[in-house]
């Protein structure tokens, strides 16, 4: 597989990744660009034991990791601009559900919220508990509690 081929395949992915971690399109993006610069540069430590995109999400990950430690800043809570529907008070409910539920997210822990941004960016169950060098199931079963807990939070704020 050619770095072009591996780019085109996996940069919606490590992107969508990049951006459930920090909230940030901008630092997203340089960071998807620096994820793919260091893959070409490891690309020879790449053993083929997991996917693709589960080896370039760990690069990212471990490079998002390293600009939070440099910088010590909060990640700013991304704007709901790709929202399309009808009304502007639909817009205006769906931005304060997803600013709710990236709130909610904050206050999990390291690792649950990475298996929870990781699956609803869409990777494979197998794909998370191999980045966390952990079992399929265990990413399933943290992924489900994840999300009962966030939606018990949020019935709760509603209430």
């Amino acid at each position: 597989m050619t770095i072009e081929q591996l780019y085109l395949e996996n940069f919606h992915i490590v992107y969508g990744y990049l951006l459930s971690l920090c909230g940030n399109p901008s630092l997203s993006e340089e960071l998807a660009a620096e994820t793919f610069f260091k893959a070409l540069q490891k690309i020879n430590s790449y053993d083929g034991t997991c996917k693709p995109s589960t080896w370039l999400c760990t690069i990212a990950k471990n490079l998002y990791f390293n600009e939070q430690k440099r910088t010590r800043r909060h990640a700013s809570l991304t704007e709901a601009d790709h929202i399309s529907t009808s009304s502007f008070e639909d817009q205006v409910i769906l931005s304060e559900q997803l600013r709710s539920v990236l709130k909610l997210a904050e206050q999990l822990s390291t690792e649950t919220r990475q298996v929870f941004f990781m699956r609803i960016n869409g990777l494979p169950f197998r794909d998370i508990g191999d980045a966390l060098g952990r079992s399929e199931n265990w990413a399933r079963v943290t992924f489900f509690r994840t999300k009962k807990n966030l939606l018990k939070q949020l019935k709760e704020w509603e209430d």
